[in-house]
């Protein structure tokens, strides 16, 4: 992990404050940390390793069964 140096200062909606202490709760970690992740995410780039990308989709605890499941719902998506 980096140190951390930088200070940034945002402001928010209540909302979206909201929305992000909600978060943070429920994954147990700070506020910061979810802004720093979505920074991350945000400005990442787009090359990533397909072993990258399948291990971020994996930490998403999405709820999903298997492969075909997941298709499915994909092509309903899109479909849909």
């Amino acid at each position: 992990m980096h140190m951390l140096s930088e200070r940034t200062q945002i402001l928010l909606t209540p909302e979206q404050r909201a929305r992000l202490e909600r978060l943070a709760t429920r994954r147990g970690v700070s506020v910061g940390a979810i802004v720093r992740e979505a920074v991350d995410a945000y400005t990442a780039s787009r090359s990533r390793s397909r072993g990258d990308a399948l291990e971020s989709l994996c930490s998403l605890d999405a709820p999903v069964g298997d492969w075909p499941a997941m298709k499915a719902q994909i092509i309903d998506g899109v479909v849909g």
